[in-house]
């Protein structure tokens, strides 16, 4: 993926309303927000092998112990992207 796709930013998702409503207009908080958020998704994904990280403040790289590796831009895409990676359903709230 070319560094473009990262200037569009993330599409207003539910997970991220904090971030585009007016409660965090600093970008300074959102890189928090955003940072806590990867960190609760990596402390999820532990069991499965796999850990999250920031992409360009604009989507998340999942990646396993392998090395495969799949982005997203929302916590939706990250679930389908865990299922791919895996091979597996995952289901977040188990």
């Amino acid at each position: 993926m070319c560094g473009l796709c990262g200037l569009f930013g993330e599409q207003n998702h539910w997970s991220t309303q904090l971030e585009h409503n007016g409660q965090s207009s600093n970008a300074a908080q959102r890189r928090r927000l955003r940072a806590h958020r990867t960190a609760c998704l990596n402390r999820m994904l532990v069991r499965e092998r796999l850990s999250v990280s920031d992409w360009q403040g604009s989507s998340y790289q999942i990646s396993s112990a392998t090395g495969k590796t799949e982005l997203a831009d929302n916590l939706s895409q990250i679930w389908l992207a865990v299922e791919k990676i895996t091979g597996r359903p995952f289901d977040p709230l188990a």
